[in-house]
Protein backbone atom coordinates (compact mmCIF):
# COMPACT_ATOMS: atom_id res chain seq x y z
CA UNK A 1 0.00 0.00 0.00
CA UNK A 2 2.11 3.41 -0.84
CA UNK A 3 2.01 5.62 2.05
CA UNK A 4 1.04 8.56 -0.19
CA UNK A 5 -3.03 9.13 -1.13
CA UNK A 6 -3.87 8.19 -5.40
CA UNK A 7 -4.70 11.16 -6.77
CA UNK A 8 -8.14 11.56 -9.14
CA UNK A 9 -8.38 14.81 -10.88
CA UNK A 10 -11.43 14.94 -12.89
CA UNK A 11 -11.65 18.03 -14.77
CA UNK A 12 -14.39 18.79 -17.48
CA UNK A 13 -14.10 21.62 -19.71
CA UNK A 14 -16.32 24.72 -19.21
CA UNK A 15 -19.24 23.43 -16.40
CA UNK A 16 -20.74 26.02 -14.98
CA UNK A 17 -20.84 25.99 -10.50
CA UNK A 18 -24.44 26.47 -10.74
CA UNK A 19 -25.30 23.25 -12.62
CA UNK A 20 -25.57 20.58 -9.91
CA UNK A 21 -27.94 19.01 -7.82
CA UNK A 22 -26.73 19.28 -4.08
CA UNK A 23 -26.33 23.37 -5.24
CA UNK A 24 -30.49 23.73 -5.41
CA UNK A 25 -30.60 23.76 -9.32
CA UNK A 26 -33.41 21.77 -9.47
CA UNK A 27 -32.81 20.43 -13.27
CA UNK A 28 -29.12 19.40 -13.00
CA UNK A 29 -29.15 15.61 -12.97
CA UNK A 30 -25.89 14.97 -10.76
CA UNK A 31 -26.34 11.79 -8.16
CA UNK A 32 -22.89 10.72 -8.53
CA UNK A 33 -21.35 14.06 -7.31
CA UNK A 34 -24.40 14.96 -4.64
CA UNK A 35 -24.10 11.30 -3.49
CA UNK A 36 -20.15 12.42 -2.89
CA UNK A 37 -20.99 15.13 -1.07
CA UNK A 38 -23.60 13.56 1.22
CA UNK A 39 -20.95 10.90 2.32
CA UNK A 40 -17.26 11.98 1.63
CA UNK A 41 -16.65 15.36 0.16
CA UNK A 42 -16.81 18.98 0.28
CA UNK A 43 -18.34 21.06 -2.29
CA UNK A 44 -17.39 24.42 -2.48
CA UNK A 45 -20.26 26.98 -3.14
CA UNK A 46 -17.90 29.91 -4.12
CA UNK A 47 -15.22 28.44 -5.98
CA UNK A 48 -13.49 30.84 -8.53
CA UNK A 49 -10.70 30.10 -11.75
CA UNK A 50 -8.25 32.59 -12.39
CA UNK A 51 -9.31 33.31 -16.16
CA UNK A 52 -12.50 32.40 -18.04
CA UNK A 53 -10.69 30.33 -20.83
CA UNK A 54 -9.02 26.95 -21.04
CA UNK A 55 -5.12 28.01 -21.49
CA UNK A 56 -4.70 30.87 -18.95
CA UNK A 57 -7.21 28.49 -16.54
CA UNK A 58 -5.25 25.74 -16.34
CA UNK A 59 -1.77 27.10 -16.67
CA UNK A 60 -2.87 28.90 -13.20
CA UNK A 61 -4.03 25.43 -11.74
CA UNK A 62 -1.19 23.69 -12.27
CA UNK A 63 1.03 26.31 -11.32
CA UNK A 64 -0.37 27.83 -8.54
CA UNK A 65 0.62 31.01 -10.30
CA UNK A 66 -1.72 33.87 -11.47
CA UNK A 67 -1.90 33.97 -15.08
CA UNK A 68 0.10 37.30 -15.34
CA UNK A 69 2.86 36.38 -12.90
CA UNK A 70 4.49 34.84 -16.14
CA UNK A 71 2.31 36.12 -19.08
CA UNK A 72 0.03 33.19 -19.57
CA UNK A 73 -2.60 35.33 -20.67
CA UNK A 74 -3.81 33.05 -23.70
CA UNK A 75 -4.57 30.35 -25.43
CA UNK A 76 -1.49 30.94 -27.18
CA UNK A 77 1.15 31.20 -23.95
CA UNK A 78 1.12 27.93 -22.55
CA UNK A 79 3.37 26.50 -19.62
CA UNK A 80 7.17 27.29 -20.76
CA UNK A 81 9.85 24.20 -19.95
CA UNK A 82 11.12 24.69 -16.57
CA UNK A 83 7.85 26.47 -15.10
CA UNK A 84 6.29 24.51 -12.09
CA UNK A 85 3.59 22.47 -13.38
CA UNK A 86 2.02 20.08 -10.68
CA UNK A 87 1.78 16.42 -12.99
CA UNK A 88 5.85 17.49 -13.24
CA UNK A 89 6.16 17.97 -9.78
CA UNK A 90 3.80 14.76 -8.97
CA UNK A 91 6.18 12.33 -11.27
CA UNK A 92 9.12 13.62 -10.36
CA UNK A 93 8.26 12.60 -6.68
CA UNK A 94 7.47 8.93 -7.69
CA UNK A 95 3.81 9.12 -8.93
CA UNK A 96 2.68 7.26 -11.89
CA UNK A 97 1.06 10.10 -13.59
CA UNK A 98 -1.75 8.89 -16.52
CA UNK A 99 -2.96 11.39 -18.61
CA UNK A 100 -6.22 11.19 -20.77
CA UNK A 101 -7.58 13.85 -22.46
CA UNK A 102 -7.08 16.74 -24.17
CA UNK A 103 -3.95 19.19 -23.30
CA UNK A 104 -4.33 23.07 -23.10
CA UNK A 105 -1.58 23.63 -20.67
CA UNK A 106 1.87 22.72 -22.60
CA UNK A 107 3.35 23.12 -25.92
CA UNK A 108 2.58 19.29 -27.31
CA UNK A 109 5.68 19.80 -29.82
CA UNK A 110 7.64 19.14 -26.96
CA UNK A 111 6.64 15.79 -26.11
CA UNK A 112 4.85 14.83 -22.60
CA UNK A 113 7.16 12.59 -20.90
CA UNK A 114 8.10 15.60 -18.48
CA UNK A 115 4.94 15.60 -17.13
CA UNK A 116 3.64 11.98 -17.11
CA UNK A 117 3.98 8.65 -16.94
CA UNK A 118 1.61 7.91 -19.57
CA UNK A 119 0.11 10.25 -22.55
CA UNK A 120 -3.25 8.10 -23.00
CA UNK A 121 -4.20 6.64 -26.25
CA UNK A 122 -7.25 4.94 -26.63
CA UNK A 123 -6.67 1.62 -28.88
CA UNK A 124 -9.22 2.17 -30.82
CA UNK A 125 -10.05 5.39 -33.13
CA UNK A 126 -13.53 7.52 -30.55
CA UNK A 127 -16.32 8.94 -32.96
CA UNK A 128 -15.60 12.69 -33.91
CA UNK A 129 -16.48 14.73 -30.66
CA UNK A 130 -20.05 16.34 -31.11
CA UNK A 131 -19.95 14.64 -34.69
CA UNK A 132 -18.08 17.72 -35.72
CA UNK A 133 -17.58 16.44 -39.39
CA UNK A 134 -20.40 17.44 -39.80
CA UNK A 135 -20.56 21.33 -39.00
CA UNK A 136 -22.72 22.41 -42.05
CA UNK A 137 -25.65 20.37 -40.75
CA UNK A 138 -25.92 21.85 -37.93
CA UNK A 139 -24.19 25.38 -37.67
CA UNK A 140 -26.56 26.71 -40.76
CA UNK A 141 -25.11 29.54 -43.13
CA UNK A 142 -22.90 32.42 -41.68
CA UNK A 143 -25.40 35.05 -41.94
CA UNK A 144 -27.58 32.50 -40.17
CA UNK A 145 -28.97 33.16 -36.23
CA UNK A 146 -27.48 29.61 -35.69
CA UNK A 147 -23.80 29.91 -36.95
CA UNK A 148 -22.84 30.93 -33.45
CA UNK A 149 -25.06 29.25 -31.83
CA UNK A 150 -22.99 26.04 -31.29
CA UNK A 151 -26.24 24.50 -30.65
CA UNK A 152 -26.49 20.50 -32.16
CA UNK A 153 -28.90 18.71 -29.89
CA UNK A 154 -29.53 15.04 -29.49
CA UNK A 155 -26.54 12.95 -30.99
CA UNK A 156 -26.86 9.69 -32.89
CA UNK A 157 -25.28 7.07 -31.54
CA UNK A 158 -26.33 4.52 -34.00
CA UNK A 159 -25.74 0.86 -33.14
CA UNK A 160 -22.86 1.93 -30.45
CA UNK A 161 -24.60 3.22 -26.92
CA UNK A 162 -23.01 5.37 -25.75
CA UNK A 163 -21.66 8.12 -28.58
CA UNK A 164 -17.85 6.50 -28.26
CA UNK A 165 -15.76 10.17 -28.19
CA UNK A 166 -12.30 10.98 -26.65
CA UNK A 167 -13.89 11.68 -23.32
CA UNK A 168 -15.88 8.21 -23.08
CA UNK A 169 -12.25 6.31 -24.27
CA UNK A 170 -10.09 7.98 -21.69
CA UNK A 171 -12.81 7.42 -19.00
CA UNK A 172 -12.81 3.85 -19.86
CA UNK A 173 -8.91 4.24 -20.46
CA UNK A 174 -8.26 5.09 -17.05
CA UNK A 175 -11.20 2.63 -15.60
CA UNK A 176 -8.61 0.31 -17.07
CA UNK A 177 -5.86 1.61 -15.35
CA UNK A 178 -7.57 1.17 -11.70
CA UNK A 179 -8.31 -2.59 -12.52
CA UNK A 180 -4.94 -2.63 -13.61
CA UNK A 181 -2.53 -0.14 -11.49
CA UNK A 182 1.20 -0.42 -10.83
CA UNK A 183 2.28 -2.09 -8.29
CA UNK A 184 4.54 0.00 -6.73
CA UNK A 185 3.66 3.77 -7.42
CA UNK A 186 0.77 5.65 -5.98
CA UNK A 187 -1.25 6.92 -9.28
CA UNK A 188 -2.02 10.37 -10.64
CA UNK A 189 -5.35 9.99 -12.85
CA UNK A 190 -5.81 13.37 -14.77
CA UNK A 191 -8.58 13.20 -16.74
CA UNK A 192 -9.11 16.45 -18.37
CA UNK A 193 -12.28 15.81 -20.56
CA UNK A 194 -14.24 17.99 -23.15
CA UNK A 195 -17.85 18.12 -22.05
CA UNK A 196 -19.53 19.71 -21.73
CA UNK A 197 -17.98 22.59 -24.11
CA UNK A 198 -19.68 23.69 -26.94
CA UNK A 199 -20.84 22.21 -29.30
CA UNK A 200 -23.84 21.78 -27.28
CA UNK A 201 -24.48 18.29 -28.28
CA UNK A 202 -25.34 15.02 -26.13
CA UNK A 203 -26.74 11.53 -26.69
CA UNK A 204 -29.46 9.59 -25.18
CA UNK A 205 -30.49 8.88 -22.42
CA UNK A 206 -28.80 12.01 -20.79
CA UNK A 207 -30.56 13.93 -24.00
CA UNK A 208 -33.94 13.58 -22.68
CA UNK A 209 -33.29 12.91 -19.51
CA UNK A 210 -33.20 17.32 -18.35
CA UNK A 211 -36.93 18.46 -17.19
CA UNK A 212 -36.90 21.21 -19.48
CA UNK A 213 -40.07 22.75 -16.50
CA UNK A 214 -37.19 23.12 -13.96
CA UNK A 215 -34.80 25.14 -15.80
CA UNK A 216 -33.81 27.93 -13.69
CA UNK A 217 -34.46 31.58 -15.75
CA UNK A 218 -31.50 33.19 -17.76
CA UNK A 219 -30.00 36.29 -17.03
CA UNK A 220 -31.40 39.11 -19.24
CA UNK A 221 -28.93 41.57 -20.98
CA UNK A 222 -28.41 44.15 -19.42
CA UNK A 223 -30.52 47.28 -20.82
CA UNK A 224 -28.32 49.20 -23.31
CA UNK A 225 -25.32 47.01 -21.59
CA UNK A 226 -25.11 49.44 -18.82
CA UNK A 227 -22.22 48.18 -16.39
CA UNK A 228 -20.66 45.69 -18.50
CA UNK A 229 -18.02 45.70 -20.86
CA UNK A 230 -18.54 46.66 -24.94
CA UNK A 231 -16.79 43.78 -25.52
CA UNK A 232 -19.68 41.77 -24.38
CA UNK A 233 -22.23 43.74 -26.40
CA UNK A 234 -20.14 43.33 -29.42
CA UNK A 235 -20.19 39.98 -29.24
CA UNK A 236 -23.78 39.87 -28.44
CA UNK A 237 -24.00 41.55 -31.85
CA UNK A 238 -21.99 39.32 -33.66
CA UNK A 239 -23.58 36.10 -32.02
CA UNK A 240 -27.10 37.19 -33.79
CA UNK A 241 -28.89 35.36 -31.36
CA UNK A 242 -31.27 37.92 -30.61
CA UNK A 243 -34.30 36.02 -32.57
CA UNK A 244 -34.35 33.10 -30.86
CA UNK A 245 -37.38 32.36 -28.86
CA UNK A 246 -37.41 30.82 -25.49
CA UNK A 247 -38.22 28.03 -26.40
CA UNK A 248 -35.18 27.98 -28.25
CA UNK A 249 -33.02 28.93 -25.54
CA UNK A 250 -34.79 26.06 -23.42
CA UNK A 251 -33.35 23.28 -25.63
CA UNK A 252 -29.56 24.78 -26.05
CA UNK A 253 -29.98 24.87 -22.23
CA UNK A 254 -31.40 21.14 -21.80
CA UNK A 255 -28.74 19.95 -23.62
CA UNK A 256 -26.24 21.84 -21.70
CA UNK A 257 -27.48 20.33 -18.70
CA UNK A 258 -27.23 16.89 -20.48
CA UNK A 259 -23.83 16.83 -20.76
CA UNK A 260 -23.06 17.91 -17.25
CA UNK A 261 -25.09 14.72 -16.54
CA UNK A 262 -23.22 12.34 -18.58
CA UNK A 263 -20.25 13.93 -16.93
CA UNK A 264 -21.54 12.98 -13.60
CA UNK A 265 -22.50 9.71 -14.84
CA UNK A 266 -18.86 8.80 -16.36
CA UNK A 267 -17.35 10.59 -12.45
CA UNK A 268 -19.48 7.33 -10.91
CA UNK A 269 -18.21 4.94 -13.69
CA UNK A 270 -14.80 6.21 -12.30
CA UNK A 271 -15.75 6.20 -8.49
CA UNK A 272 -17.36 2.49 -9.03
CA UNK A 273 -14.04 1.27 -10.30
CA UNK A 274 -12.07 2.91 -7.50
CA UNK A 275 -14.32 1.59 -4.78
CA UNK A 276 -14.05 -2.08 -6.90
CA UNK A 277 -10.10 -1.86 -6.61
CA UNK A 278 -10.20 -1.45 -3.24
CA UNK A 279 -8.40 1.98 -3.60
CA UNK A 280 -11.53 4.54 -3.07
CA UNK A 281 -10.39 5.10 0.49
CA UNK A 282 -6.82 5.74 -0.28
CA UNK A 283 -7.87 8.10 -2.92
CA UNK A 284 -7.67 11.93 -3.06
CA UNK A 285 -10.24 13.20 -5.49
CA UNK A 286 -10.83 16.76 -6.92
CA UNK A 287 -13.40 17.32 -9.27
CA UNK A 288 -13.49 20.95 -11.06
CA UNK A 289 -13.32 22.63 -14.26
CA UNK A 290 -11.40 25.15 -15.96
CA UNK A 291 -14.18 27.57 -16.58
CA UNK A 292 -17.91 28.37 -16.94
CA UNK A 293 -20.07 29.14 -19.93
CA UNK A 294 -22.55 31.30 -20.50
CA UNK A 295 -25.31 28.66 -22.09
CA UNK A 296 -27.79 31.99 -22.57
CA UNK A 297 -27.04 33.96 -20.14
CA UNK A 298 -27.03 37.77 -21.38
CA UNK A 299 -28.16 36.54 -24.58
CA UNK A 300 -24.84 34.81 -25.40
CA UNK A 301 -22.89 31.43 -26.10
CA UNK A 302 -19.49 30.39 -25.12
CA UNK A 303 -17.44 32.17 -23.38
CA UNK A 304 -15.22 35.43 -23.34
CA UNK A 305 -11.81 36.32 -22.44
CA UNK A 306 -10.97 38.99 -19.75
CA UNK A 307 -15.00 39.24 -18.96
CA UNK A 308 -15.97 37.56 -15.14
CA UNK A 309 -19.53 37.13 -14.85
CA UNK A 310 -20.25 34.86 -12.41
CA UNK A 311 -21.34 32.20 -14.92
CA UNK A 312 -17.88 32.00 -16.01
CA UNK A 313 -15.34 32.36 -13.33
CA UNK A 314 -17.88 30.48 -10.99
CA UNK A 315 -16.67 26.60 -11.39
CA UNK A 316 -17.31 23.35 -9.30
CA UNK A 317 -14.93 22.47 -6.98
CA UNK A 318 -15.86 19.09 -5.12
CA UNK A 319 -12.88 17.26 -2.98
CA UNK A 320 -13.00 13.75 -1.42
CA UNK A 321 -9.57 13.43 0.92
CA UNK A 322 -8.03 10.30 1.62
CA UNK A 323 -9.26 8.35 4.24
CA UNK A 324 -6.63 9.05 6.96
CA UNK A 325 -7.72 12.99 6.72
CA UNK A 326 -11.15 13.67 8.93
CA UNK A 327 -13.88 15.18 6.71
CA UNK A 328 -17.08 16.94 7.13
CA UNK A 329 -19.47 16.48 4.00
CA UNK A 330 -21.22 19.23 3.21
CA UNK A 331 -21.55 22.20 0.87
CA UNK A 332 -19.52 25.08 2.18
CA UNK A 333 -19.92 28.93 1.69
CA UNK A 334 -16.20 29.09 2.29
CA UNK A 335 -14.42 31.02 -1.20
CA UNK A 336 -12.37 29.19 -3.00
CA UNK A 337 -9.84 29.51 -5.88
CA UNK A 338 -8.13 27.04 -8.02
CA UNK A 339 -4.60 28.75 -8.08
CA UNK A 340 -4.78 27.17 -4.63
CA UNK A 341 -4.85 23.36 -6.12
CA UNK A 342 -0.82 22.78 -6.41
CA UNK A 343 -0.57 23.78 -3.06
CA UNK A 344 -3.35 21.67 -1.89
CA UNK A 345 -2.15 18.55 -3.56
CA UNK A 346 0.91 18.79 -1.90
CA UNK A 347 0.13 19.37 1.07
CA UNK A 348 -2.20 15.87 0.85
CA UNK A 349 0.99 14.51 -0.36
CA UNK A 350 3.71 16.03 1.78
CA UNK A 351 5.93 17.06 -1.24
CA UNK A 352 7.55 19.86 -1.38
CA UNK A 353 6.47 22.89 -3.76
Amino acid sequence: MPKRPHILIFNPDQWRGDVMGHMGNPAAITPNLDALVRTDGVSFRHAFCQNTVCTPSRCSFMSGWYPHVRGHRTMYHMMRQGEPVLLRTLKEAGYFVWWGGKNDLVPGQFGYDDYCTVKYRPPKEPKPMWSIDHQDQWRGAPDSDSYYSFFVGRLETGEEEPYLDRDWANVLGAIDLIRHPPTDQPMCIYLPLTYPHPPYAVEEPWYSMIDRAKLPPRLPAPEGWRGKPSLLKGIWERQRLRTWSEERWTELRATYYGMCARLDHQFGDILRALRAAGIYAQTAIFFFSDHGDFTGDYGLVEKTQNTFEDCLSRVPFVVKPPANLPVSPRVTEAIVELIDFPATVEALTGIDP
